[in-house]
């Protein structure tokens, strides 16, 4: 890769729709960072984007924050060198732009597309971050398994002795000795449970891919570590979620050491092998910009061994870290609905409450609810809802066992369960939702109804990385439900609002089918 000449007097021209590239840069193959008043914001590699009329647009997710004026400054990510830079206005307001959350910490797109923070903007996140991935190595050991650092957190100790300034977590993996990807799926779940056990907070991504969470002591979260399960099979390192390629035992095997900020960890016995395998020849050179590109085959036989729980998170998680900078409103149609129907002071679940707003308007009409989602960040903002109580659950209604916990929830009391889900059944996917009525049934089966309203047309923007766009067909929808065992005892055309008029939402009324009317 060549490096870009820096010409600070090249052209460059910034606006709100986006970005003008002088021409040397705008061709580039090499990645390159967009600073906001000296502050990086998004890294990309210029060739690779799709422009109109030679602009690169601002990322949809930086877009809200763009109010008022700052100096936008292009650089080379490999040497930090400036580039071109020019004074910018997008809107009337005299203030500096500022891409923060709610606590004042600086976010930056990161490479998943999404906002979140980031080492370098986030005071002794480094330093706590590789406590954390301390403790872990040595739980690991604990326990009998065989930890070494990856991904990121390998390139940066192989190339700066340092955790990479643009990422926001730790990568850890440990060395299974089983080959079946059935026999490393059970072993993961142990090491899951065991880890609960211990007190840590995890998250399962898939049955070989675990999230252990951290948090600051008000309770918000502060970082995490991943922590996947690598294997030999059919002649390759298999590592979910992105590695699987040949790569001999003895590149792997004794495992050697590397340092990051002068700490000691267990690393491949070949860096550059692993490095290459994840990444690619030039993962020497600094890209904030690259992204991982998974083979479809890949990404098809580990979801095949492990599955995959992790549908959509991420951007859910940066909507409602975004919540602040939307209006807060809830479609609360079948909230008024089910209140008429159920009796009062019935038990109420809330299928991915998100924000809460659905959750405590019932519990302020009498109902004992608990509010159900599997997204941290609409959960905070859940927790600090004023109002009448609720109980709060993390669970993730793709995994069978976060469901078998639902199921536990509500009790072996036959008393009538109610259930209510706003914009829920429509961006859950069809994997999650053959599930989710199953559930349902189940709940249903001891008598009460659901309540659920759901979008009948898409959103003009339609696309699959936004689920706010999807909708469903009402007569597919009808079809999953008796194949599920449930009822349709109404549906509800809605048309009070000109969203109304453009997606067309429905509230449909539903039982078990092995409810009797009394």
């Amino acid at each position: 890769m060549h490096l870009i000449a820096p010409d600070k007097a090249a052209a460059l021209a910034a606006d709100a729709a986006g970005l003008r590239l002088p021409r040397s840069v705008r061709r580039s193959s090499q990645s390159i960072d967009v600073l906001l008043d000296g502050e990086r914001v998004w890294s990309f590699v210029p060739s690779r984007m799709e422009t109109h009329d030679r602009t690169v647009p601002w990322p949809d997710p930086l877009r809200p924050y763009l109010l008022g004026r700052a100096r936008v400054t292009i650089s080379d990510s490999s040497t930090g060198a400036e580039l071109c830079s020019t004074e910018a206005a997008f809107s009337t307001d005299a203030r500096r732009v500022e891409v923060s959350d709610a606590q004042g910490r600086r976010l930056a797109l990161n490479k998943w597309g999404y906002l979140g923070r980031t080492i370098e903007g986030s005071e002794g996140l480094a330093s706590r971050i590789l406590d954390h991935l301390d403790e872990l190595v040595a739980v690991t050991k604990e326990l009998g398994l065989r930890p070494f650092v990856v991904g990121g957190t390998l390139l940066g100790a192989v190339r700066a002795k340092s955790l990479l300034p643009y990422d926001d977590d730790a990568d850890l993996a440990y060395l299974s000795e089983h080959s079946n990807p059935a026999d490393v799926a059970l072993e993961n779940s142990r090491v899951a449970a065991t880890l609960r056990d211990l007190g840590f907070e995890v998250v399962r991504h898939s049955n070989a891919h675990l999230q252990i969470v951290f948090r600051r002591t008000d309770g918000e979260l502060d970082c995490y570590v991943d922590l996947f399960a690598a294997f030999f099979a059919d002649g390759q390192l298999n590592q979910p979620f992105h590695v699987r390629g040949p790569m001999s035992r003895s590149e792997l095997l004794p495992f050697g050491a590397v340092t990051i900020d002068g700490r000691p960890y267990p690393a491949p016995a070949d860096t550059n092998a692993w490095l290459t395998l994840n990444y690619d020849a030039h993962w020497r050179t600094p890209q904030p910009g690259y992204r991982l590109a998974t083979p479809i085959s890949t990404s098809r036989r580990f979801r095949n061994w492990f599955g995959a729980y992790n549908f959509q998170r991420e951007f859910w998680t940066a909507w409602y870290d975004a919540a602040d900078m939307r209006p807060d409103e809830h479609d609360l149609r079948a909230t008024s609905r089910l209140a008429q129907e159920a009796p009062a002071g019935g038990r109420v679940i809330d299928l991915g409450c998100g924000t809460g707003g659905q959750a405590v308007r019932l519990a302020e009409l009498g109902f004992s609810v608990t509010g159900v989602d599997f997204c941290d960040a609409a959960l905070g903002v859940a927790r600090e809802r004023p109002g009448a109580p609720v109980a709060w659950r993390a669970l993730n209604l793709i995994d069978s066992r976060d469901a078998a916990q639902l199921l536990a929830l509500a009790g072996s009391e036959p008393t009538p369960m109610h259930l209510v889900a706003t914009h829920f059944v429509e961006r859950i996917g069809h994997h999650a939702r053959a599930q989710v009525w199953r559930l349902v049934r189940a709940l249903l089966r001891r008598g009460g109804t659901m309540m659920f309203l759901f979008d009948t047309r898409p959103a003009p923007n339609v696309r699959f990385a936004d689920p706010t766009t999807w909708h469903l067909d009402v007569a597919d929808v009808e079809r999953e439900l008796t194949a599920a065992g449930l009822r349709v005892k109404d549906l509800e055309p809605l048309s009070d609002t000109a969203r109304d008029e453009q997606r067309r939402p429905v509230v449909v009324r539903v039982t078990s089918s092995d409810d009797r009317e009394h």
